[in-house]
């Protein structure tokens, strides 16, 4: 027996799991095959205090009769979750997902789960203004710090005799990003003009990251979520812009695919105006961008020149494609900044 194999068996003795065959199945997620069934067991970095949010989110869509999550297995201790050092376990029965054979795209039916939760969740509160200029106020410093990073490393590229491939494609684009930017910029000051006018805001519950990389689909092509690690409780506005980032590829840049996306999910909770401002604002900050450009002044990476300049125009892409898209959500949101 080696000594990881010792490890999760000392981990599985909680839940009196005996397991006969143990794989690497995806990820950090290993396959546990036992007579009692077959299983999942995800290893996270989760703090405790994040693995309680999880918990008591899974609890708590549980309690609202919601079916469509994958369910977390208590130990024999009657624990959820399950710390060793800096790693932290949970076990999740094991879905096998069959071919998807929907009519609908796949994230048609997640963003459609993503509507119901948001919807059995939802909750209007009151918002001082204390903590509306907090918030406003740290995102927007966020963003200016982001922006002048990328424009300094701009500023450096210039000045070089020979750029290298990755820098002179970005001095191509960086007037646009840096307009994006601004957009962005824009955007977030009229949600904010508008909470402070109304005094009240939304929370929902977050999923965090959800896409079709943290769904399986059932054999009647109905989405079983999973990978609630970032859970919270935030604006709508948030999870929306997330599930975009990660699915608008999926969508082949349809805009009348994306326009179906949100028809589904307000079809359970219809958009504020400003929510929809605080979507377009983080549809239009180009931080994927910044993370690449980041990525490649690290040099963390083994990775080659050609392969950054592939991210980065891939990047590229995707931002003008969401800036496009968020024009299309809010007509007149984007057009009124020129």
């Amino acid at each position: 027996m080696n000594q990881q194999q010792s490890f999760l068996e000392a981990i599985l003795f909680h839940y009196d799991l005996y397991p006969e065959r143990i794989e690497s199945a995806f990820g950090k997620v290993k396959k546990l095959e036992s007579q009692r069934g077959v299983f999942a067991l995800k290893e996270t970095t989760l703090s405790q205090s994040q693995a309680d949010e999880l918990v008591h989110a899974m609890h708590r869509l549980t309690k609202l009769g919601y079916k469509q999550a994958i369910p977390l297995i208590p130990t024999k201790y009657g624990e959820y979750t399950i710390t060793v050092g800096e790693a932290s376990y949970y076990l999740m029965p094991w879905v096998e997902s069959p071919e998807y054979t929907a009519r609908e795209s796949m994230e048609e039916k997640i963003i459609d789960q993503m509507g119901v939760i948001h919807r059995m969740t939802v909750k209007t509160q009151e918002l001082s203004l204390e903590q509306l200029e907090q918030s406003y106020q740290e995102l927007l410093k966020r963003w200016e710090s982001r922006q002048l990073t990328f424009m300094h490393f701009a500023d450096q590229a210039e000045q070089k005799i020979y750029m290298s491939p990755f820098e002179l494609t970005f001095l191509t684009h960086v007037h646009l990003l840096d307009q994006m930017a601004e957009v962005a910029k824009f955007q977030l000051n009229n949600w904010y003009e508008a909470a402070k006018d109304k005094g009240k805001y939304r929370s929902v519950l977050n999923h965090g990251r959800l896409s079709r990389n943290h769904a399986l689909f059932t054999p009647d092509n109905e989405p079983l979520l999973f990978n609630f690690e970032r859970v919270s409780l935030d604006t709508p506005a948030r999870d929306l812009a997330t599930f975009c980032r990660y699915s608008f590829p999926y969508a082949q840049w349809s805009d009348e695919e994306v326009l179906r996306w949100f028809a589904r999910y307000e079809h359970h909770l219809p958009l504020l105006d400003e929510e929809k401002q605080l979507l377009c604002s983080y549809l239009c900050f180009p931080e994927p961008v910044v993370y690449a450009v980041d990525a490649y002044h690290r040099k963390e990476s083994d990775w080659s020149e050609l392969a950054h300049v592939q991210r980065l125009e891939k990047r590229l892409l995707s931002m003008r494609k969401s800036q496009r898209l968020a024009s299309r959500l809010l007509p007149t949101s984007t057009e009124s900044h020129t």
